[in-house]
């Protein structure tokens, strides 16, 4: 009952700063959209697979094995993880973000096709040490089932983004200049630093007594031995998606389109309607940062029924959470790419890809259960083969038949991953959930109250205020309400049913 609580107080943490988070940078992203336009954000997005690929090298895999050595020990020693890491990933970070501002010229040049992302590159190697230190207290944080301050960093990392960028934008256009891609990325490094020197503040507080000298070789080596499969795995797995960012356009070229336009697609696709399906994913990727220590330490104690209960019940949250952002996509994607983006094919790109909801929603959650219980090499080659059938069809059919190939490519790989995420957590598995609830009775769900919504709309003028946004906002959010009161209508509700069980034990 007391693990129960803390999963649930530190996920709805984490989800709240999630969602504010990403309520933030959606309209941010509309602003920036409209600010350096199609092409400007294709060029924007360029840089971000070489951002990941320095994040994977420095960060990622360190973050994990802090949270996971962390959670299994005992209170005097949990600080000692967070300094070992720290050290380990500052070494590596600083070493990176050196290389990334000296070879900036050749990697835009020669690797991302595209010499305009020099200056975005210098700028964000500085970000690369900070967004480190950032990563290396989160996981120690979320080790601890502490999510107060990863929350507070993650907001605080939106809003000073945000700020940087506008008052910039402010400047440059009083002073008769052009925004530019560069002002964004200076708002990217503002925001690493205010997040970073946050967690510094926070550690500055700490009562707890710092490990010693002697012990440092120790930590280095435990963490390094966790570390640097999932580094490995994961800087694989990034290299190959940033392979397939700079082939997105270049397969593009090939099929006829200029330059700007394939730069311009790509900003549209990458830019303003993934950052649309992103959205929901600030739920369950707070479940998913909860889960490995829960599932660590579950292992730890041999209690496969209770990780059989998680990995069950998050297999039921995504799926509902899917099918509803699934129906919501393909009723009202193109009204959104066009209202919020002025961006008709960005309402097309959602429209299309909102079938991929119900995987999409899913994977991070099993990829964190994997991990939990170890199985780190599982979760990189599922996330091989997914990467894999991308690249393939941008390879492959990209030249032939244009952007809609990237987009079938898209629901191909996350099908596939979240099929082989599945098969990898059912031997942990004892079904007690149906069909029924996990996918029949959401479809009706969403069927009854997108298609309420539409009666109601054409029966009373009230539903019809006459702006355009208004209305849509109103429609998702009477489809929202009416979906999960169906749901609790229909008995989807066992999830919260667990800890009464338990109790009266």
């Amino acid at each position: 009952m007391k693990q129960f609580s803390i999963f649930l107080k530190g996920t709805l943490i984490l989800t709240i700063a999630g969602l504010l988070s990403r309520f933030l940078g959606f309209f941010y992203k509309i602003f920036l959209a409209q600010a350096l336009g199609a092409e400007g954000m294709g060029i924007y997005q360029l840089i971000f697979p070489v951002f990941s690929v320095c994040h994977a090298l420095t960060a990622s895999g360190m973050e994990t094995a802090i949270s996971r050595f962390t959670a299994f020990a005992r209170k005097e020693e949990k600080d000692s993880w967070l300094y070992a890491g720290l050290f380990l990933s500052l070494l590596s970070s600083a070493a990176v973000g050196l290389l990334l501002w000296s070879k900036a010229a050749f990697i835009a040049r020669y690797l991302l096709q595209e010499p305009r992302c020099e200056p975005l590159l210098q700028i964000m190697a500085a970000a690369v040490p900070l967004s480190a230190v950032h990563c290396c207290y989160a996981g120690a944080c979320l080790g601890r089932k502490q999510t107060g301050l990863p929350a507070a960093a993650q907001l605080l990392e939106q809003l000073v983004r945000i700020g940087t960028v506008w008052l910039l934008c402010s400047i440059r256009i009083q002073q008769g200049g052009t925004v530019t891609p560069s002002l964004a990325v200076f708002g990217l490094l503002a925001g690493e630093a205010g997040s970073s020197l946050l967690m510094l503040t926070f550690a500055s507080g700490s009562r707890e007594k710092p490990f010693r000298p002697g012990s440092c070789r120790s930590r280095c080596r435990s963490l390094l031995g966790m570390a640097l499969p999932i580094t490995g795995s994961r800087l694989s797995l990034t290299l190959l998606q940033s392979a397939e960012a700079v082939l997105i356009p270049f397969s593009l070229q090939k099929s006829g389109l200029s330059t700007a336009d394939a730069l311009s697609l790509y900003g549209i696709l990458t830019g303003m309607a993934l950052s649309f399906l992103m959205f929901p994913n600030a739920v369950t990727a707070s479940i998913s940062a909860m889960l490995l220590p829960v599932i660590s330490e579950e292992q730890a104690k041999g209690n496969r029924k209770s990780i059989s209960s998680a990995i069950e019940y998050t297999i039921q949250f995504g799926l509902t959470i899917g099918i509803f952002c699934m129906g919501v996509f393909l009723r009202f994607g193109n009204s959104l790419g066009t209202l919020l983006f002025h961006e008709r094919l960005a309402g097309e790109f959602l429209v299309t890809l909102s079938w991929i909801c119900p995987v999409l929603y899913l994977t991070g959650n099993l990829n964190s259960i994997l991990h939990g219980l170890g199985h780190t090499s599982v979760t990189f080659f599922n996330q091989l083969a997914s990467i894999l059938v991308r690249i393939l069809f941008v390879v492959l059919f990209v030249p032939l038949y244009g952007i809609q190939a990237v987009l079938w490519g898209l629901l191909a790989s996350q099908l596939l991953l979240c099929l082989l995420g599945i098969r990898a957590v059912s031997p942990f598995v004892t079904p007690t959930l149906g069909l029924d609830i996990l996918v029949l009775k959401p479809l009706a769900a969403l069927f009854l109250s997108i298609g309420g919504v539409d009666l109601l709309k054409h029966l009373f003028s009230f539903f019809r205020p006459g702006l355009e946004i208004l209305e849509l906002i109103l429609s998702i959010g009477m489809a929202a309400l009416a979906y999960f009161l169906l749901l609790f209508l229909f008995g989807v509700w066992k999830l919260f049913q667990l800890p009464r069980r338990r109790s009266r034990r």
